[in-house]
């Protein structure tokens, strides 16, 4: 008996081996996958066809290195995310098939069962198109085992290749080996260290539905949803109407009354959220912020039975400050917002005419310390609903009174608070921009000190209106 006719069939399959080698691909994982049903799904499904490179070994910086996935001569990256269907109805998954940086070769959207999971015909059907995307365009292609078990079954129709094994000594032997390595007229099967798979009994569960291991690096090499924004800015304006009135005013009070119809205010908005370059957890909503808005050609017009006039105004209000965006559920972005600020509101009649002023007319200029509460209320992912309010305790003590020169000539000691709130809406227009539009409430109550000659018992500062603001979040 001779050892190289076996010698040479064994040379043979190790070139098949070689040449049919399944094609390597990697699955990022699964984005909105909270219990990685769909991701143990897919490694199942395909891992057993093809070789998985982990994505860990393909990613730089929670992106793909196409350096790197062409070093490891990885055909081909599945990504992928879980979320609402189209439809409205349930969930699915969508998933892109990358074989170079840009668009990618092919999509697909798999609805999933109320259980979370894929049906087995969205994972034939995927396992399907995969094989076509990594072997070029063809069918999935078959382990080279297989494709010697189909080659010997079209050769001798009728042979159970799986379960027969051939004489492997002899004359008959070394021929076919022979006639095997030369290339000419079809061989007869080699010894196959395989059997058929029974199928499982009815209620056991399939390969598809056995967690598997998952990378432990896999999640580093992945850009998972953000739901907190890292930097923001707005500008926009502030539509106000304002109205000064008193409480308890007696006889002898010299305070005037004030109001504005409508007014225009620029205003600008900074937020930064340092926590959130380097997490989406609960901490990475702590961000600071900032805004400021102030009147542009705001006058205020004076008009007795003798003389009128109008006098240059000015409106600011800025706050700086903490706010803490509370996501209490992992993938929603609704939050629940408590913040706190410095805050300074002035509206002075200090403008020209420098020798003229209102006699009586308080001149607000106030700061002092606000806590509040906002909630962010997502209605679809493009379109939420924002509501807020605070409180603010001023600690000016002093409220200053012009006279008809235009000097404060006169001041009233007191404290003072305020309430204000805010509700409205902002609109996605595109990628990170977005519309916010909000009615706005404030009113800012100074209760006067007692015995002091023409003041009152309290002054009611009120502003309505209305903040339209262009968002760009990042």
């Amino acid at each position: 008996m001779s050892l190289h006719p076996r010698l040479v069939a064994l040379g043979v399959l190790i070139c098949a081996l070689s040449a049919e080698a399944a094609p390597k691909i990697t699955i990022a994982p699964i984005t909105g996958d909270k219990r990685s049903q769909v991701q143990s799904q897919i490694s199942a499904a395909l891992c057993r066809t093809y070789t998985c490179v982990p994505s860990s070994r393909v990613f730089s910086k929670k992106k793909p290195d196409w350096n790197k996935i062409k070093s490891a001569q990885v055909s081909g990256l599945l990504v992928g995310g879980v979320g609402k269907a189209k439809s409205g109805k349930g969930k699915e998954v969508q998933l892109s098939w990358l074989s170079k940086q840009g668009k990618p070769d092919q999509s697909w959207a798999f609805p999933l069962t109320n259980a979370g999971k894929l049906t087995s015909s969205s994972l034939q059907t995927l396992s399907k198109d995969v094989g076509a995307l990594s072997s070029g365009g063809g069918e999935a292609g078959v382990g080279a085992v297989g494709a010697i078990a189909a080659g010997s079954s079209a050769a001798a129709p009728g042979a159970d290749t799986l379960a027969s094994t051939p004489p492997t000594t002899g004359p008959g032997a070394a021929a076919g080996a022979a006639a095997l390595a030369a290339g000419s007229a079809p061989a007869e099967p080699l010894p196959l260290p395989v059997s058929p798979t029974p199928p499982p009994p009815t209620g056991e569960k399939t390969l598809a539905d056995t967690p598997v291991a998952v990378d432990a690096g896999a999640n580093q090499g992945v850009d998972l949803p953000q739901h907190q924004w890292r930097f923001a800015v707005e500008l926009g304006a502030d539509f106000l109407n304002r109205n000064l009135s008193y409480g308890n005013q007696g006889a002898g009070s010299t305070l005037r009354p004030y109001s504005a119809s409508l007014f225009f205010a620029p205003h600008a908005r900074l937020e930064l959220f340092p926590i959130a370059f380097f997490s989406d957890g609960l901490f990475s909503g702590i961000g600071l912020f900032g805004d400021y808005a102030m009147s542009v050609g705001l006058k205020s017009k004076f008009t007795s039975g003798t003389d009128t006039f109008e006098k240059g105004t000015s409106y600011t209000r800025w706050q700086a400050g903490l706010e803490w965006r509370l996501r209490f559920w992992k993938d929603s972005d609704f939050a629940i917002v408590p913040f706190g600020a410095y805050a300074k509101q002035k509206f002075v009649t200090d403008g020209d005419p420098t020798g003229s002023g209102f006699s009586g007319l308080p001149q607000f200029d106030l700061s002092g310390i606000k806590f509040g509460l906002r909630l962010d209320i997502p209605v679809t992912s493009g379109f939420w609903i924002l509501v807020g309010g605070d409180y603010v305790l001023w600690n000016t003590k002093n409220l200053a009174v012009q006279d008809s020169s235009g000097v404060n000539s006169t001041s009233y000691t007191g404290k003072a608070n305020a309430i204000e709130a805010e509700l409205g809406v902002a609109f996605q227009i595109v990628g990170p921009l977005s519309v916010r539009v909000l009615g706005m409430y404030s009113s800012t109550s100074f209760t006067f000190d007692d015995n002091q000659p023409g003041a009152a018992g309290s002054a009611t500062d009120r502003y309505l209106g209305g903040r339209a603001m262009l968002r760009l979040q990042f």
